[in-house]
């Protein structure tokens, strides 16, 4: 029984075997061109560079190592190209190695990378010459766009060069390319044909000590001119810090110096396409380059004229050349002291060597240019002494014309504007509105002068945090109690009632402002807060709600990240900045004017020190309410009237004056 069951074993084995070697021969039976076409009938070779191939020739086997039925993957477009490779070996090895080749060869093989037939095309390969062709020089950037054009791509496989092909439609080498001259380059003239590599492959064509090399190959004349520059030197030395073509032509959006959005105009060379390594402290310290060389040249004439817009004025390039920069102790150097003039000549005719030897943007410095030094030196402490000796002299004038002032107007009758707790109020507000705008600006405008001058005396960023904080609390607090006066007392209570606008507020705003413009003669009579100074109040009151609330979002930001949303800190920040500049203009440009540099306020209304106003400017400034006074104060004589009844104004009048009542 045994040996029975082991014989047929022996038998399925056999038979087994018998048919895979069957399937083998039938599966790997050449295809024929008739067989395709039963079920490919719309798929010809007749316009390809192919029509001269079967099917067979590339699909070689139906179930083999070509293309398999139903089936898709990295392993198919590989085995493919190993089809490509029955005649393209060359090519075939290049791509190997290539970033297409390596990336599709990885062990987790990612099938959108480049193949043959994703840049040539699959049954309708033409010759490359071929105005339909995908890999004809204007069809070109399409073709490579099909995948370096599509954002999910580029995010997923972390490719660094966004939107290369809209940018390069924009560059010369496009436009050419679209005038029909397909000698400008395209992406295969940088980036070359199969041999693709990476930008830090040492053997790229694109990469930082090869791309000069690789523009040289149209660019022949000017290769050799970089070829000849410091630049150039320090590149083959292997300094990666010295720039090659892309940096200061652009890579992709390459467009001629004369474009406004070139970074080669006059303009943009000296702002920023050069500065951007000469005012570069590790650079300068590393290479040993002169400091203060950009600054000096935006200093002189050439700069400023430069920077305003003239196309005329000398910028970097003009002088130091274009390509051929070479350092000014090479007697072939345009700034060795014996070029110089021919250099300066290019632009002033006739020039003398004295001519061209006092012109430089050698930084003024003793070791350097020591006479502009010592002038410099000199006029500084000149200009201080000079300019100091003025301001105390005039600030001794200007303070002699307020005490003047406020002695002047203590001789005078009154009406009490302000309380005393509402005068206290608003020093209290000058001090912290105004550390507040120094200690905020000072974090956002750091490189300033006057920022850096407060660092040298102590206002560290710690002191500067601190300080700015002390100044938000005593705002906070300030805002307290100023609402509780507001509720808890009378003289409060008409001080609210007297802000809030009405109709005669418009009324009065068109009247003064026809009176000003001489189109009407008569001036409109104000009540105890003219229309200006409810705007500057409400204005105070919505400020100081948006300041407080960001600002206490932005001092406990972790607290409010908990719950809020994720916007909310850095809308906050915004509203606390754009609202800081809102105040402070508004301070300066309305409040400074109305209490400081009015005409007739000049040099300053005093109320604010003591809370009065004397009765000749009430009369004039604010006649409606002074009538109402008035009115309350012959009422109150009358007995029609309870001192506990008149307005603040009329109550500390009768009081000081010990006006009596018939009541």
């Amino acid at each position: 029984m045994l040996k029975k069951q082991l014989l047929l074993s022996v038998q399925r084995f056999v038979w087994i075997l018998l048919f895979a070697h069957l399937s083998f021969l039938i599966g790997n039976t050449p295809l024929d061109d008739e067989t395709c076409e039963d079920c490919h009938d719309d798929i010809s070779l007749d316009l390809s560079v192919h029509e001269d191939l079967s099917c067979g020739d590339c699909h070689t086997l139906v179930m083999g190592t070509g293309i398999e039925h139903g089936e898709e993957g990295g392993e198919q477009f590989r085995d493919v190209c190993d089809d490509c490779s029955e005649c393209h070996e060359d090519s075939r090895e290049e791509w190997e190695e290539s970033v297409h080749g390596v990336s599709l060869y990885a062990p987790d093989s990612e099938k959108e990378a480049a193949h043959c037939w994703k840049c040539h095309g699959g049954h309708n390969i033409l010759p490359s010459d071929d105005e339909d062709s995908k890999t004809y020089p204007l069809n070109l950037a399409e073709t490579c766009g099909e995948c370096h054009a599509k954002p999910e791509l580029v995010e997923k496989y972390n490719i660094p060069n966004l939107h290369p092909v809209e940018l390069f439609s924009k560059s010369f080498h496009a436009i050419e390319l679209a005038k029909g001259n397909t000698e400008a380059a395209t992406c295969n003239d940088c980036h070359k044909y199969h041999d693709i590599q990476k930008g830090t492959d040492p053997t790229s064509s694109i990469g930082h000590s090869n791309i000069a090399e690789t523009c040289g190959e149209c660019h022949t004349d000017i290769y050799q001119e970089y070829k000849s520059s410091v630049h150039w030197e320090a590149l083959a030395r292997g300094e990666r810090e010295s720039p090659a073509c892309v940096d200061c032509h652009g890579e992709h959006e390459i467009v001629g110096s004369s474009h406004k959005d070139s970074p080669l105009t006059k303009r943009a060379s000296a702002e920023k396409t050069c500065s951007r390594c000469h005012t570069n402290e590790k650079l300068i310290a590393k290479y040993g380059l002169s400091e203060g060389k950009v600054s000096s040249y935006q200093d002189s004439y050439h700069g400023l004229a430069v920077l305003k817009g003239d196309t005329s004025a000398a910028t970097c390039f003009d002088c130091h050349n274009a390509h051929a920069i070479l350092s000014s102790d090479m007697v072939q150097s345009s700034i060795h002291p014996t070029q110089l003039k021919d250099t300066c000549e290019k632009c002033h005719p006739n020039s003398s060597d004295g001519f061209a030897q006092s012109y430089t943007h050698k930084s003024v410095m003793i070791a350097e240019r020591p006479a502009e030094y010592y002038v410099k030196i000199i006029y500084y402490f000149l200009i201080g002494i000079t300019i100091g000796g003025m301001l105390i002299h005039n600030g001794i004038i200007f303070v002699g014309h307020i005490v003047g002032k406020y002695r002047r107007e203590q001789k005078h009758d009154y009406i009490q504007r302000y309380t005393k707790s509402q005068v206290n109020q608003h020093f209290i507000l000058i001090i912290s509105f105004f550390t507040l705008v120094i200690t905020g600006f000072a974090l956002k405008y750091q490189d300033q002068s006057w920022v850096i001058l407060l660092g040298k005396i102590g206002m560290t960023e710690a002191v500067r945090a601190l300080t700015h904080r002390i100044a938000a609390v005593l705002m906070i607090l300030l805002s307290i109690w100023h609402m509780g006066e507001l509720l808890l007392t009378k003289a409060g209570n008409q001080f609210i009632v007297s802000f809030f606008p009405n109709k005669n507020d418009f009324v009065s705003l068109f009247k003064n402002i026809r009176y000003y413009l001489f189109k009407g003669s008569e001036k409109p009579e104000f009540s105890r807060f003219d229309y200006a100074e409810k705007v500057e109040y409400w204005a105070l009151i919505w400020g100081t709600i948006v300041m407080v609330s960001t600002g206490i979002i932005l001092w406990f930001p972790i607290f409010f990240g908990q719950f809020s949303p994720p916007w909310l800190i850095k809308v906050s920040e915004a509203l606390h900045y754009y609202e800081a500049w809102l105040a402070t203009l508004a301070i300066l440009i309305w409040h400074f004017f109305f209490v400081l540099y009015h005409p007739k306020e000049y040099p300053m209304a005093l109320t604010w020190i003591h809370g009065k106003m004397s009765i000749d400017e009430y009369k004039e400034k604010h006649a409606d309410d002074y009538k109402s006074i008035m009115n309350e104060i012959d009422n109150y004589k009358k007995g029609d009237l309870k001192l506990s009844d008149c307005s603040f104004q009329a109550a500390e009048y009768i009081r000081r004056h010990k006006i009596s009542s018939k009541d």
